[in-house]
């Protein structure tokens, strides 16, 4: 894997916009880890907009699914524990963190759009496209 995918790729992606699809395009060789969490927003917004979820499934098939939560527990609840006292950790969101938490763990960059709530973790590698 190269880089974490965040949800807001995905749906980048899925929807075929302009800024997703050109970094796609520009880094054909990138594997991307698909969290548990993204994979469960994903399927979630699928499921509410009715799509086909066969061809959810075979959309989701672009990354390699990251199941191991074990060594991202710790990583989350240090997380956690050093943000919970500062302005922005509410505005950040519990599945964020998780997601963060397994970029860290992983030691691998997040490809997002969403800056804002990524931007307040330390030590976290964020690829901002769009």
């Amino acid at each position: 894997m190269d880089l974490i995918a965040d949800t807001s790729f995905l749906v980048g992606l899925w929807r075929r916009q302009s800024w997703a699809t050109e970094f796609a395009m520009n880094n054909p060789q990138t594997r991307l880890g698909l969290p548990w969490v993204v994979l469960g927003e994903f399927w979630h917004g699928a499921i509410r907009a009715a799509h086909d979820p066969i061809t959810v499934g075979e959309f989701l098939g672009l990354g390699i699914p990251v199941l191991e939560t074990e060594l991202s527990i710790q990583t989350y609840a240090q997380l956690c524990a050093d943000l919970q006292d500062t302005p922005g950790y509410k505005q950040i969101g519990q599945n964020d963190l998780w997601i963060a938490a397994v970029s860290l763990t992983m030691k691998l960059p997040l490809v997002t759009r969403n800056s804002r709530h990524f931007d307040q973790i330390p030590g976290l590698q964020i690829q901002v496209i769009g």
